[in-house]
């Protein structure tokens, strides 16, 4: 089951986030902060494996609390009818009427706790315990990351994807091209996999294995593209924080690009150098940019 935690970060600071590092793959968290409190540890923000969003909303009389329950609203909405959990994390026992309305329309697994329970004690976490349960999972992932309407180049990105990954299977190019385009022209579909493992089904004779090599390939690009999406949003949350000044802020979309899409240190540090000619600046943007791109290879 996918759990979804949503973090009153004004409320409990960094305390209500000790406890991130023992959560999984199928957990998400959503960090509601305001310039009020934004002080987010870099260990919490950056660490590998787990799904973080920041959400840095105005600072006004309840507006953080009013942007958590809204967006617990609109997960509510495009999860209906999975099976998913959700826990607010904040010592405000306010929401806790939000969560009885919910709760008495039967809507959502819905708590709230003072911090992120510790998954390592056993009681949080239950275990995969069958060959149905897993395939749920996957099923789920790849509805998850593909509830989105893919138009144009995200299409072509899809359809070459899924050719490659099919011909490294061994898969011969007519019949891998067969194999896209009932992909391609489902993947907009509610019923996505429904509709491919269909069409498979009136096309080969063992089209379980054809089923199950596709839903490989697509599990795999659902978390490259995950990947690239939380990667985003952990350099703008880190921009947010630690770039105020004019300089940076009037370059804030070029920083971005260049941290986005440099694979090295020293593209980074060439791609900053078009930017910023004082060597002063330079330095002191890549002694700030340390932390988030020290996992970089040099060159």
């Amino acid at each position: 089951m996918e759990t979804f935690y949503l973090i009153d970060f004004e409320n409990v600071h960094n305390d209500g986030l000790e406890n991130i590092s023992t959560l999984t793959k199928t957990d998400h968290v959503h960090i509601f902060y305001t310039d009020n409190a934004h002080n987010i540890r870099l260990d919490f923000v950056l660490i590998e494996g787990i799904d973080i969003v920041g959400h840095k909303v105005p600072v006004r009389k309840q507006s953080l609390d009013m942007h958590l329950v809204s967006y617990l609203g609109y997960l509510l909405g495009v999860n209906k009818g999975k099976q998913c959990s959700y826990v607010i994390i904040s010592k405000d026992n306010d929401y806790d009427n939000i969560i009885k309305f919910w709760q008495a329309n039967d809507v959502g697994n819905i708590s709230r706790k003072q911090e992120i329970p510790n998954g390592n004690t056993g009681n949080q976490k239950k275990a995969i315990s069958s060959t149905e349960t897993t395939t749920q999972n996957i099923n789920n992932k790849i509805s998850a990351g593909m509830a989105y309407v893919l138009t144009g180049d995200d299409r072509s990105e899809l359809n070459v994807y899924v050719q490659h990954g099919l011909l490294n299977l061994g898969y011969k190019g007519n019949v891998a091209n067969k194999i896209c385009s009932y992909v391609v022209a489902h993947c907009n579909d509610e019923h996505m996999l429904n509709e491919i493992h269909n069409e498979l089904r009136e096309e080969f004779e063992e089209y379980s294995e054809v089923y199950k090599d596709v839903k490989a390939i697509l599990m795999d690009f659902v978390s490259s593209k995950s990947k690239i999406t939380k990667r985003e949003s952990q350099v703008r949350s880190f921009f947010g924080q630690y770039f105020k000044k004019k300089i940076y802020v009037d370059k804030k979309e070029e920083i971005i690009q260049i941290l986005l899409k440099s694979t090295t240190r020293q593209q980074v540090n060439n791609g900053l150098q078009k930017l910023y000619s004082d060597g002063a600046q330079l330095k002191e943007i890549l002694k700030t940019l340390k932390p988030l791109i020290k996992e970089l290879p040099g060159s």
